[in-house]
């Protein structure tokens, strides 16, 4: 008989706590990760080797995508192609373990409000993003985003207010409660 070379976690330890909530979490991602997500959301045949993410790992994990924003087949197709393809676990322990490095609960995710203080990501610009990194207080919203208040630099001589996008905003901290 032919021995069987996938090797499963045992279903006790913390990692498999993470599965049945995840409708609860927010899944840290790359940016390559992330737009593969975003295809199994609208596609749900849609398929990755293993391992085909797995050279990604220096890519930033700054996309953070709700454990709802797809099914459970698609999450287990990403974690697969994340992980080595060498890797020697089944799908539900690669699953789990994909879980266990990236998921936090929702309620740790801090959303954008007014008076939140914010750092601005990399937006695609034509030229480049000459705000990128800034930080900055989120003062008016806007269909499209909000603005952001940005910190004046030593050099500048006026107070610059941008309108951003919500995916580009890093919430640092909420708003003071007075």
């Amino acid at each position: 008989m032919p021995e069987t070379n996938v090797v499963s976690l045992p279903a006790a330890s913390a990692a498999a706590k993470l599965l049945p909530q995840l409708e609860h979490l927010f899944v840290a991602l790359s940016e390559s990760e992330y737009h593969a997500a975003t295809i199994f959301a609208f596609d749900p045949d849609a398929h990755l080797s293993a391992g085909q993410l797995a050279a990604d790992d220096h890519e930033p994990r700054a996309r953070p995508l709700a454990g709802d924003a797809m099914s459970l087949r698609g999450w287990i197709i990403l974690a697969r192609a994340c992980c080595e393809a060498k890797d020697q676990h089944d799908d539900r322990a690669r699953l789990e373990i994909f879980l266990a490095e990236r998921a936090t609960p929702v309620e740790t995710i801090l959303k954008p409000e007014i008076g939140a203080r914010v750092r601005l990501r990399r937006r695609p610009r034509v030229g480049g993003d000459r705000y990128a990194g800034r930080d900055g207080v989120i003062v008016k919203t806007h269909f499209a985003g909000f603005y952001v208040k940005l910190d004046m630099t030593p050099r500048e001589r006026s107070q610059k207010t941008e309108l951003v996008e919500t995916d580009y905003l890093e919430v640092l901290t909420h708003p003071a409660t007075a």
